[in-house]
């Protein structure tokens, strides 16, 4: 099994606001009751004190700590599993179903992704950050002793390989960061590939440098001394090499994505790419290039897929609306029976070594996320966890209610909307509308974890949108924001202001939007677009000026986001790129914004945040910001999580609820 990790990191910033003064809410609130305090790290500008109240009731809904499935022993029917202990998500190993889960992992900072040794493991390989700076380093752990050994060097941004023939050697791909340079900031990129024994990792070795952004290494044939090597170059075109290390020749494979999914077999190469207008799964023939379609006939986005041992069985996930749907197939690409599962959202299907059990992960409106095993010779489904008993929460959670919506230029656009209980909750209800972010990402119908306190105990309508660019709806969807065309999928929020007119239970004086990342600029250029439709915004770690954020962010990520937004070194482009960031268009922003980001947000510079806070707020609008200063790209401790939501609750039962009181 192999780790993928991408991030991005601050270099060289520009448009620098002035300092805003930071400040500490007193310790009381004679409206209501006594104050949260802010964990150590935040600084607040503009918040008002948090009721303590508040918080405790908020809590319970905070305490689900969803289950993600990592990697199986290769030998041994165990799992390893990622599961928040205290503030943060750490390892575990399951090597039971149903049974204790055995914590692995310890410290401030989470793991982010882990994997076994392939040939007996006897130790595994995971990967960790610091505060969110996601210049990840790899590390040795001993899950007997749970002692750990850092493997690469720091200064890096580390990502996991495939193994070699004998599995005593791996591949590590190392991305120098701007941050280390002596040089100040680069413009082209580059990765390292590595060969390192884990267990002697001072003797590395290179075998490769490649000149670029997207390079991911799929195969390590050895033997042949070569790699099967990706290079991303955006979300719908990836190209495939076969490199010759001893002369550094690369030849072509074609295009399409690939994964080393099937580490025992040096005869087939899996792939996705598109034909027609969705991306399909094709096995091809690394010596002969012949190529057979696995998903030819499945009229949907293949989302994942898995390859058992010597290409034994395929588990493929299709993307069917926002729904996965599971599919198996033989070594002759003939379909399998797919018994009936557990009800939900398949997030992962990863097979064991013995080619017989396939982990799934399911989660779904009333599950934070389980690991399950389907025996794919008896059709047995086995759950593995159980996540502990969270009794002080409103149940049931909302289901995902299907929506569709016709947009300014006549495209369907879709989404998930969970109302909230009618007889509780009678009349029309105020809504919140949370954007993806990516934007080659989508929104499904899985578990909303706090919201669900929003909608059980507020009685908000959350709205779930896959405006254009989203993924899982084909090629030309995807496309349909790229470049010049970016602001027609703010129209598409528009658009959606006008379906919400038309619900009977739905109060469109009383909406706000909200979203984190790209999702943040969406929700601050629908405030520049819909200022007097809206109720409030809530914008995380979001693009708030795409000339800024292309010439700040991490030098190896820039061009792959230039593919997308459109390249900021071109006159015509800069011009157009600077007319539509909602910096330049800050004056038509008059509602009530609050603004949430980390300090060593690596992709996209905290300076994005209070630049558009200082805009903001010269309008005389009321501007609640938070900086986290041990986070991010996004809250992943969750004292901070914890803190953000209730300042976000009362953000919004000001700004929502007050037209009803």
């Amino acid at each position: 099994m192999r780790l993928i990790f991408t991030s991005a990191f601050i270099a060289g910033l520009s448009f620098m606001p002035t300092a805003l003064s930071w400040s500490q809410p007193p310790a009381t609130n004679g409206v209501h009751g006594a104050a949260i305090v802010p964990p150590a790290a935040m600084k607040l500008d503009g918040v008002p004190p948090i009721s303590q109240s508040l918080a405790q009731e908020i809590a319970p809904y905070g305490d689900f700590a969803p289950t993600r499935f990592v990697g199986w022993h290769p030998i041994e029917q165990d799992m390893l599993i990622l599961r928040r202990a205290g503030n943060t998500n750490q390892l575990f190993l399951q090597a039971d179903p149903m049974g204790k889960p055995v914590q692995l992992t310890k410290g401030r900072e989470p793991v982010r992704g882990a994997s076994f040794e392939p040939k007996r493991g006897e130790y595994i390989l995971l990967a960790r950050d610091m505060g969110g700076d996601e210049a990840t380093q790899i590390y040795r752990l001993d899950p007997k002793t749970q002692s750990e050994v850092q493997i690469t060097p720091t200064g890096e941004l580390h990502s996991v390989g495939p193994w070699n023939t004998a599995q005593d050697k791996v591949i590590i791909m190392a991305r120098a960061l701007d941050r280390s340079a002596s040089n100040g900031k680069r413009e082209q990129a580059s990765v390292d590939v590595y060969a390192i024994d884990p267990l002697q990792p001072e003797a590395r070795f290179k075998l490769a440098s490649l000149s670029g952004a997207g390079w991911r290494v799929v195969r390590w044939l050895d033997k042949e001394n070569r790699l099967i090597v990706s290079e991303y170059q955006s979300s719908t075109s990836s190209k495939l090499w076969s490199l010759d290390l001893a002369t550094g020749k690369r030849v072509s494979l074609g295009d399409g994505e690939a994964d080393d999914n099937d580490p025992g077999a040096e005869r087939w190469l899996y792939r996705k790419k598109f034909d027609g207008d969705f991306g399909k799964l094709s096995r091809v023939d690394l010596k002969s290039g012949d190529r057979q379609w696995v998903t030819k006939d499945i009229e949907y986005d293949v989302d994942s897929w898995s390859v058992a041992r010597g290409g034994k069985r395929i588990a493929v996930l299709a993307n069917a609306n926002g729904n996965a749907q599971l599919k198996l197939f033989d070594i002759d690409l003939k379909p399998l029976p797919v018994p009936p599962l557990p009800p939900g959202l398949i997030s992962s299907a990863t097979w064991h070594k013995n080619g017989r059990d396939l982990a799934l992960a399911i989660e779904s409106a009333e599950s934070p996320g389980e690991v399950f095993s389907l025996d794919a010779e008896t059709g047995l489904v086995t759950r593995w966890t159980q996540h502990p008993v969270v009794a002080t929460v409103k149940r049931p959670f909302a289901e995902a209610e299907p929506i569709i919506w016709r947009s300014f230029d006549g495209m369907n656009i879709t989404g998930f909307l969970h109302r909230p209980n009618a007889k509780e909750f009678p009349g029309k209800r105020p809504v919140i509308i949370s954007i993806h972010g990516g934007p080659e990402s989508q929104a499904r119908p899985g578990f909303r974890g706090r919201s669900n306190y929003w909608i059980n105990e507020r009685g908000y309508a959350l709205i779930y949108p896959n405006v254009r660019g989203s993924t899982g709806f084909g090629k030309r969807f995807l496309e349909a924001d790229n470049n010049k065309k970016r602001e027609d999928s703010v129209k598409d929020i528009g658009a959606l202001l006008d379906w919400i007119h038309a619900q009977p239970d739905l109060d469109p004086t009383r909406v706000a939007v909200m979203g984190g990342s790209y999702g943040g600029y969406m929700v601050l250029a629908s405030s520049v677009m819909y200022s007097n439709r809206l109720a409030a915004a809530f914008n995380s770690v979001g693009i708030s000026h795409f000339v800024s954020f292309l010439e700040n962010t991490e030098t190896y990520r820039r061009d792959l986001r230039r593919s997308e937004y459109g390249d900021e070194r071109d006159p015509d482009m800069r011009k157009f790129l600077e007319g539509i960031s909602p910096l330049t268009n800050a004056d038509k922003i008059k509602l009530p914004l609050m603004v949430t980001h980390g300090k060593n947000d690596p992709r996209v510079p905290y300076t994005e945040a209070e630049q558009i806070v200082k805009k903001v707020r010269a309008n005389g609008s009321p501007v609640w910001y938070l900086l986290a200063e041990d986070e991010g790209h996004g809250f992943a401790k969750k004292a901070n999580a914890d803190f953000q939501f209730a300042a976000m609750t009362t953000f919004y039962d000001r700004y929502l609820l007050k037209k009803a009181q």
